[in-house]
């Protein structure tokens, strides 16, 4: 169990490391750190029992292209649902306990604050499995009762697939809430649905620049220049002086009188 716990966190450290490296030549949405409550529902020998839960989860995302993000994430999920009922010729009691989970999650910017995504994950959970058999007249055979086989208690981890989906809402730069839905299969016949509501906090993102300043508006054009009208119907600027008016034409000559020479 201890290896199991090292190897989970270096590969989550590296793939980290890597998405955290990629992120630089893009666009570094930010790590983030939560904290869950929610409900599962264990499924088992076709019963199920349903028990609250609490959790955590690391990761870091990359806003890829478009309002499209992309990231990896450690998850931590404890709730101990047991189930109790009949198996062939026995009873049986099965229980879960802690899950670890490592995996990546896609998903889109519907609105600048507002993340809907899916995931996909590899799960490691933790199960307890004890049969007890039926002995004739009633009831049932415990752990070293003479006479009756078959009892046995099994406690192991059981590796699975989980897939999943929620939308995650920012309330300020750095808090946001999310609502998120999980199916983990087990791949032992069991198999657990979890609802779950969680609080965190994002940090590290890349700033966006503030948008430069509009460029101030053009000068009003200049008033049009006064003008005045000269008594030759000529416009011209007001600062101006009229032409002289021409002078009068020479008035004609007389006329010549009858019978005088010249």
């Amino acid at each position: 169990m201890r290896r199991l716990h090292i190897g989970a966190v270096s590969a989550l450290a590296l793939v980290l490391g890597i998405t955290a490296t990629q992120a630089d030549a893009q666009s570094l949405r930010g790590f983030r750190a939560e904290g869950q409550v929610g409900l599962t529902s264990f499924h088992s020998e076709g019963n199920h029992k349903s028990k609250i839960g609490w959790g955590a989860a690391v990761g870091v995302d990359a806003n890829v292209a478009n309002g499209f993000v992309l990231g990896v994430e450690g998850t931590y999920w404890d709730s101990r649902p047991e189930n109790n009922g009949l198996d062939g010729a026995g009873l049986v009691h099965h229980k879960m306990f802690q899950e670890w989970g490592l995996g990546l999650r896609a998903g889109a910017l519907v609105t600048p604050s507002t993340l809907v995504y899916g995931k996909v994950a590899y799960v490691r959970d933790e199960q307890r499995k004890e049969f007890l058999p039926a002995v004739p007249g009633g009831g049932f055979a415990g752990p070293g009762a003479p006479g009756h086989p078959g009892y046995y208690y099994d406690h192991r981890h059981i590796s699975g697939i989980q897939w999943g989906g929620g939308i995650e809402q920012m309330f300020t730069d750095m808090i946001y809430v999310k609502a998120e839905g999980r199916y983990s299969d087990y791949r032992n016949h069991t198999h657990a649905l979890t609802g779950l509501i969680g609080v965190g906090v994002l940090v590290g993102g890349a700033v966006a620049e503030a948008a430069p300043p509009p460029p101030p508006p053009p000068p009003p054009p200049p008033p049009p220049p006064a003008t005045q009208t000269c008594p030759d119907g000529s416009v011209i600027p007001a600062t101006d002086t009229c032409p002289a008016p021409p002078p009068p034409p020479p008035p004609p000559p007389p006329p010549a009188q009858r019978g005088e020479r010249g």
